[in-house]
């Protein structure tokens, strides 16, 4: 049986879907409805009926997703680093919307840029010793093992250095 989150995911995920294969708003409610296989009436439940609030909140929720700052919980960067790639497989068409939306002078690209602040605040919580530039550098790092669709075995040899000075902070 499906949770919440998980309805709510897949009509997330079947909205930015639309969104790239349709273009901006150019899908329907219908449309929406078939691709995450629910009714209209969870959709308006969990969004309401207007196309541009329902973008925006699955843009919204996604974005929440691909930079883990919706979870409180401390993941560690490896941790986290699985459960981002992980979500990501399953709808890798996010990272490309990321892209043509980061810049724009809209909701959407206010939503990224947002989240990107967030996730600079996280890491700069949990690598206080790292300089401004080496966060950005972590950063990249975190968003070329997305666009190289790294594998989660894969991420502790990556990330195992900032790991390291993460470990040895909480230490001391």
């Amino acid at each position: 049986m499906n949770t919440k989150e998980d309805v709510y995911h897949k009509i997330c995920h079947a909205v930015l879907k639309m969104e790239i294969s349709k273009g901006h708003l150019k899908w329907t409610l219908s449309d929406i409805s078939r691709e995450a296989d629910v009714t209209r009436s969870l959709i308006y439940y969990y969004f309401g009926k207007e196309k541009k609030t329902i973008l925006e909140e699955a843009f919204r929720y996604v974005t929440e997703v691909l930079f883990n700052t919706g979870n409180s919980e401390r993941l560690g960067l490896v941790n986290r680093m699985k459960f981002v790639l992980e979500r990501i497989n399953s709808m890798p068409f996010i990272f490309v919307l990321f892209f043509l939306k980061k810049r724009e002078d809209s909701e959407l690209g206010r939503i990224v840029r947002k989240a990107e602040e967030e996730l600079f605040v996280i890491l700069k919580r949990d690598f206080p010793e790292l300089t401004e530039k080496e966060v950005k550098q972590l950063y990249i790092l975190e968003l070329g093992s997305i666009a190289f669709n790294l594998d989660q075995n894969d991420v502790s040899d990556v990330f195992n250095y900032y790991e390291s000075k993460q470990k040895t902070i909480s230490d001391s």
